[in-house]
């Protein structure tokens, strides 16, 4: 069976959720507000990789690299700064940025593809 990445961190919510809300408090007292998962150990960024490769030969690679650096340092900034911004809408301007950066064409419809397969990653094997 195959899960989107949204569903699969919804069922991840979902359970951690539940085992935490009958030990909702830390060992020192405190309260835990959030649970965090790191999707990039999670979900394999492949496909992703390989629809650039397709979609700009020979400069996939170099787009890819450059989309998912920026995609880390906007998440950063805007954490740090308190402007929190959907997953989506901070890998789609990340994307944007790297192409110009990299002089590389993103019609629409390219742009289109490569965030919707973001969104469509597959766990690793293992996971």
């Amino acid at each position: 069976m195959i899960f989107s990445r949204r569903t699969v961190m919804r069922l991840a919510a979902a359970a951690a959720s539940t085992a935490f809300a009958k030990r909702a408090a830390c060992a020192d007292g405190a309260r835990v507000k959030a649970i965090a998962f790191d999707g990039f150990a999670i979900f394999d960024p492949r496909p992703v990789a390989a629809l650039a490769e397709r979609l700009f030969p020979g400069r996939g690679a170099e787009l890819t690299a450059a989309w998912r650096t920026r995609q880390f340092e906007y998440t950063w900034l805007r954490s740090l700064t308190r402007r929190y911004a959907d997953f989506e809408v901070v890998s789609d301007e990340a994307l944007t940025f790297a192409a110009a950066q990299l002089k590389i064409d993103l019609a629409p419809d390219r742009r289109s593809r490569l965030t919707g397969q973001l969104l469509a990653l597959e766990a690793w094997p293992d996971v």
